[in-house]
């Protein structure tokens, strides 16, 4: 079991770009780094040949391994410790060679610390506003947007709910979801499967998802089934 002090570290952290907020620098160095990253992003997608998909978002996605998305090869431009509103700038600093067959976003569980949270109405209103610009601004640059559920918290676990407002998440979700539907995206939970107690349990902190094999396929099942229901109906004649 993780100690609680370890928790404490990784639940505050969420990753080495929140941490350069908390330095000197601080926005500048975010940004300084987030650009660098879309940068890095942008020269990978000149090496792809043919249809290709992009994965958006934090950490939650960017520990997620998957090689290809509906067959197409993908690559991952997701930056731990992202908002939705750094995640609006990444987007528009990524040149993309041609449009993606599809882009999947995961954001939200940096939204939901009790800091974002201070002031709940407040935060709220803004996630919608930032959501709605989000997809309004991807819809164009691809064939087809997905957005994702907040994956789940274990808000059993010691520390959690101290950094996160786990209670507010399905009320982000859905959001995210009437968001997505305005701009024309689908939405999908590919996480539903890992929301039972003993998967939440296999999580190495309560905040990220327990990711193994078996979770990586039953994510990428459901994913693929959104993604590209064409072509799912074209293998299974």
């Amino acid at each position: 079991m993780i100690g609680a002090g370890l928790v404490a570290a990784v639940l505050a952290a969420g990753a080495a770009a929140f941490m350069l907020n908390h330095r000197a620098g601080g926005a500048q160095a975010v940004a300084a780094f987030r650009e660098a990253r879309a940068f890095a992003v942008s020269g990978l997608l000149q090496q792809v040949d043919g249809p290709y998909a992009l994965l958006l978002g934090d950490s939650q996605i960017e520990r997620l391994y998957l090689p290809t998305l509906c067959g197409d090869p993908v690559v991952n431009a997701a930056i731990a410790g992202t908002r939705i509103s750094g995640l609006r700038a990444v987007a528009g600093w990524i040149a993309l060679p041609r449009p993606p067959e599809t882009i999947v976003v995961t954001i939200g569980t940096n939204d939901l610390t009790q800091r974002q949270r201070s002031d709940p109405a407040r935060a709220t209103a803004q996630f919608r506003d930032e959501a709605r610009a989000l997809f309004a601004e991807l819809a164009p640059r691809a064939r087809r947007v997905v957005a994702t559920a907040i994956p789940p918290f274990d808000a059993a676990r010691p520390g959690v709910t101290r950094f996160y407002d786990a209670a507010a998440a399905p009320a982000y979700s859905a959001i995210l979801a009437e968001e997505c539907a305005r701009a024309g995206c689908r939405f999908v939970d590919p996480y539903g499967a890992l929301r039972e107690p003993a998967a939440a349990s296999r999580s190495p902190d309560g905040v990220h998802l327990g990711l193994d094999r078996a979770a990586r396929d039953g994510i990428a099942a459901r994913l693929d089934a959104v993604s590209c229901p064409d072509r799912r109906a074209d293998r299974s004649r």
